[in-house]
């Protein structure tokens, strides 16, 4: 089977070209070469089928083989990348017919914020703003996955502060929730949070005195746990931190220890019953 034809990028740039021409057994045989080396999908090029090839003798037998030409599309100037994402957030809007309408706010190198106003925010925010985070990812893939890395931007979908309320929410409650940790020398845990939320609970925390804070568990359940630097006393014993019972001190400190008799009754020793009045009365010296 004759491998298809490897050709040199006809773009300057050696870490990603724009144009390769690839010659298969079929145009789709060469298309798929072409895009691998591209990485890209159809979408993102433009096909140029140059003809065929014959690689038989003479050119009489043997196969040909087509040649095509494959051309990443160019990207838009960027200052049209935020006019892109707002058209694209507000089809999605349409979509699901709210009456909400998306605004776009600001826009630099970095960054671009797309603002949500109407009457159905409620809907679009989500618990804890779940439904609004979908739709910020889902905008900032469609927009950045044509653009090259040094073009990508970050992309903001918000609702009219949504999520600067949020933030101090989430900043109140880190403080809240270091000042247990510090007052009871046991660690807190945190409600389960999103990748972004969570980001916020440690930066809010990273310069608190007396705590650091980790993440535990997977998503959609991964929390974040705030853990004292100091603890009451000594640190738990190992089985209690396993088990996740607070430390109670020194075992010394905590009195005689119960143990239960498991023996069968036949094998106990007898009790003694305690002596009458009489009794006592007469085993007194007179």
């Amino acid at each position: 089977m004759t491998e298809p034809e490897q050709s040199q990028s006809q773009t300057p740039s050696p870490e990603r070209p724009t144009v390769v021409e690839k010659t298969g057994r079929t145009a789709d045989e060469a298309v798929e070469v072409a895009l691998r080396e591209l990485g890209a999908s159809r979408e993102e090029v433009e096909i140029e089928v140059l003809g065929e090839e014959s690689r038989g003798l003479l050119g009489i037998l043997g196969h040909s083989h087509t040649r095509v030409r494959v051309s990443l599309k160019a990207p838009p100037p960027r200052a049209a990348i935020g006019e892109q994402a707002l058209e694209l957030l507000q089809q999605v809007l349409e979509t699901m017919e709210t009456d909400v309408r998306a605004k776009l706010t600001s826009e630099n190198e970095e960054e671009i914020v797309l603002d949500l106003q109407g009457e159905d925010l409620g809907i679009l925010i989500g618990k804890h703003g779940q439904t609004l985070g979908a739709l910020q990812h889902l905008v900032n893939i469609i927009t950045n996955r044509r653009l090259p890395q040094e073009q990508r931007k970050r992309i903001i979908v918000d609702a009219e502060g949504y999520r600067a309320k949020r933030e101090s929410s989430l900043t109140g409650m880190a403080k809240r929730a270091a000042r247990t940790a510090r007052e009871t020398g046991r660690e807190v845990t945190l409600d389960a949070l999103a990748a972004n939320e969570r980001r916020i609970i440690h930066m809010a925390l990273a310069d608190e005195p007396g705590v650091t804070t980790r993440s535990v568990g997977t998503d959609p359940s991964r929390r974040v746990v705030v853990v004292p630097t100091v603890r009451r006393g000594r640190p738990a014993d190992a089985g209690e931190r396993r088990q996740g019972r607070p430390w109670a001190g020194p075992r010394e400190s905590r009195g005689p220890q119960r143990t239960a008799d498991h023996r069968a009754p036949h094998d106990r020793p007898p009790t003694q019953p305690l002596p009458t009045e009489e009794e006592e009365s007469e085993s007194e010296p007179e």
